[in-house]
């Protein structure tokens, strides 16, 4: 004798038709509590990272302020231009007139007038004698 057991529970594939309304309206329940939960969880990741941006943006303003009222560079490649001009002054008063002038380009590039190739360069009583 074979014979089927049935489960008890609820039936999936039938039922009377209040079981099935019940069944369909909490899964819109279900489905507009979770869009509702996105939804939530997205405006605080937004206001999060809005608010990074904010404060970010008051720490810059405030150093740039700072940096305007006591007439220090801002930045790192201002930063960096004025460390070189007060290395060259500090070398310039330790060597006097013997430092050559200032390269143009941060790896010593041509000058603005350079008008070719130095083929002779010699030091002389009045200075330097360059043939090009």
């Amino acid at each position: 004798m074979t014979g089927t057991q049935k489960l008890h529970g609820p039936s999936f594939g039938g039922g009377n038709i209040f079981s099935q309304i019940g069944r369909w309206i909490g899964v819109l329940v279900a489905a507009m509590v979770g869009l509702f939960m996105l939804s939530v969880s997205a405006v605080f990741a937004f206001l999060l990272i809005g608010g990074i941006l904010v404060i970010a943006a008051v720490i810059v303003a405030v150093f740039w302020i700072r940096a305007k009222l006591t007439g220090r560079p801002f930045g790192p490649k201002a930063m960096m231009e004025a460390r070189m001009e007060e290395l060259r002054s500090q070398m310039s008063a330790q060597m006097g007139s013997q430092m050559p002038p200032p390269m143009n380009g941060m790896f010593g590039g041509a000058s603005e007038d350079d008008d070719g190739p130095i083929i002779d360069a010699h030091q002389t009583p009045e200075g330097w004698t360059v043939e090009r």
